[in-house]
């Protein structure tokens, strides 16, 4: 086990192993819950319970680093991760660190203790009415009223969270029914997960007549995709159909981006010719994707001209928001394999062999361009083109990425090409701060031998400075990268080509910090750099070193990341 982890004693008394803290923790255990990620509170019967079960406890330095930690845990293993909260602030900072994880399908459980029932409705301290604040960010709330029930509702909220669409799920249980002591329960076995539904085979039959008489098409693959875990099965699909694949920003790593039918990432935050392409089709095949404003580039993708066909789990996404010719209620990987397997008997399906080559060269053009530009000097800064070649050429393919939103998202997202299918990059859903303890949760689920890397902004990573302890503590090797501009460049940027340049410097600009100097003491190796060369030189000694480190990365705030915000102003290189 890693350092600060929680391990199992000897066996504690069995007059506490009726208390429900220890029905809570043996709940969590038997429904595959290895980590709980929190702050802790003053439910210590909770604490002994899960220690004693074997449960590892994270302990991060506020609740939003801890539900951030559980979040990117929780999208690396594909499992449930359980957050705790205490009453009142803790609560609250626990229900407003969620968004993120609702936002990504993330199966998270926050689990908050309440003032004792003997107090409630007094004005206890710190006594807060706690589930309304999480019915905007969560699928299913539950609040444990018997003692008896406590170990079924924990249950049923692992369950759940992971069931259908993925969601973080909310359990309140009252601080004086955890120290409780009542008769356990009849033991259940794990509910198993059920089937995910199937496309109809009129459905199946109905895209690939659409596929067939298309010219252009593309097949747009989301965030459900990599939910159901289905980035073989789209793999699969699109090589048997000869079609080009472009992924959303959530959905990146649906097909490893050095495939010959990899388009890239299109939407808001993208490459140029992931965008081009895309306006180009006259088919859309969206599969796990929501087509929400970041995915189609402000509703703008597809082209009018171009049929839609949506594929979702859930029936309330599809058509939402604009009009689609075809919409299929269905798991992501069952469509796909349908798919498949249907056209590899039907005859004419090389017919797209033309476009999907024509769509690699122009791909293959981009990604030189983007060379180019990573390869230009830069004078006392680093280009953060080169921040992304660079470390593309150092990390393993099986490597983690977490990026931040904003700038770093966009860099991140469009210009480093995921080389193994499967969640290998992981962004911030709409969170500022969200990449320093991603890189930490990441870390904890990548397997023996993988590195996660984390790309934030000095603005981001302003966020959670403290967690720089919760790194060595835990003796996490994650390596994050700090693109300091001392601004928060996006806003400098919009003021500059929005606005006329009239800035607001009070709103966007920051005094210079060496990132590097304070991460060294807290005991991280860390190094600041200003140019590709030291840069180069930081990142190998980071991999090769295994301790958590950190790299202070000097970039201008003039360089615009690759989104389409200032497209019609602005002639963008990538």
């Amino acid at each position: 086990m890693r350092a600060g982890s929680g391990t199992a004693t000897d066996r504690p008394h069995p007059a506490d192993e009726l208390r429900v803290a220890y029905a809570v923790a043996r709940a969590l255990k038997d429904n595959g819950i290895e980590r709980v990620f929190l702050v802790t509170g003053g439910d210590l019967w909770l604490w002994r319970a899960l220690r004693d079960h074997g449960v590892e406890m994270h302990l991060a330095r506020s609740e939003a680093a801890s539900v951030v930690m559980a979040d990117a845990y929780a999208r690396v293993t594909g499992r449930p991760a359980v957050v705790y909260g205490q009453w009142g602030p803790g609560a609250a900072n626990v229900s407003a660190a969620l968004a993120d994880a609702w936002w990504a399908h993330s199966p998270l459980v926050a689990l908050t203790s309440t003032v004792s029932t003997r107090v409630e409705y007094k004005f206890e301290y710190q006594e807060l009415d706690q589930p309304p604040m999480f019915q905007p960010v969560t699928k299913w709330q539950a609040r444990v009223t018997r003692a008896d029930r406590a170990g079924e509702l924990v249950s049923q909220a692992v369950r759940i969270a992971a069931a259908g669409c993925p969601a973080p799920v909310h359990i309140d249980i009252p601080s004086d029914i955890l120290a409780e002591v009542t008769q356990p329960p009849a033991r259940r076995a794990p509910a198993c997960a059920p089937t995910p539904p199937a496309p109809a085979a009129s459905a199946v039959d109905d895209i690939l007549d659409r596929l067939a008489r298309s010219r252009r098409p593309v097949i747009l693959a989301g965030n459900g995709v990599l939910l159901a875990d289905a980035a073989t099965d789209l793999t699969e699909l699109a090589e048997t159909a000869a079609v080009p694949v472009l992924t959303t920003l959530g959905g990146k790593g649906s097909i490893r981006e050095n495939h010959p039918l990899s388009a890239g990432v299109a939407g808001r935050y993208s490459s140029k010719i992931a965008n081009e392409v895309a306006r180009d089709a006259d088919l859309v095949l969206a599969i796990g994707t929501d087509l929400g404003g970041l995915a189609t580039d402000t509703y703008t993708l597809p082209s009018a001209h171009a049929e839609l066909v949506q594929v979702d789990l859930s029936a309330e996404r599809i058509g939402r928001t604009r009009t689609v010719q075809a919409g299929v209620v269905a798991d992501a990987g069952q469509t796909c394999r349908a798919l498949a397997t249907a056209l590899a008997s039907r005859p004419g399906k090389d017919a797209h062999r033309a476009w999907g080559a024509a769509v690699r060269r122009r791909h293959d053009a981009w990604r030189e361009a983007f060379q180019a530009v990573a390869r230009r000097p830069a004078a006392g800064h680093v280009r953060p083109e080169a921040v992304v070649a660079i470390l593309r050429e150092f990390a393993d393919d099986r490597d983690l990425l977490v990026a931040d939103t904003g700038f770093m998202g966009a860099w991140g997202g469009a210009l480093f090409p995921v080389h193994a299918p499967g969640r290998t990059f992981l962004r911030a859903a709409g969170t500022l701060g969200w990449a320093f303890p991603a890189v930490l949760g990441a870390q904890l689920a990548a397997p023996e031998g993988r590195r996660a890397f984390a790309l934030t902004g000095d603005g981001g990573f302003g966020y959670n400075v403290g967690d720089l302890e919760t790194a060595v503590r835990l003796n996490l090797p994650a390596v994050t990268i700090v693109l300091n501009n001392a601004s928060l460049a996006y806003e400098h940027v919009g003021f500059k080509h929005a606005l006329g340049g009239d800035v607001v410097h009070e709103v966007c600009d920051f005094i210079d910090i060496d990132h590097a100097e304070v991460a060294a003491a807290y005991g991280l190796f860390a190094a600041r750099v200003d140019s590709a060369k030291t840069f180069r030189d930081a990142l190998k000694k980071a991999i090769a070193g295994t301790r958590p480190a950190l790299i202070d990365v000097v970039i201008s705030k003039e360089r615009i990341a690759p989104v389409t915000t200032f497209d019609a102003r602005l002639e963008r290189d990538v």
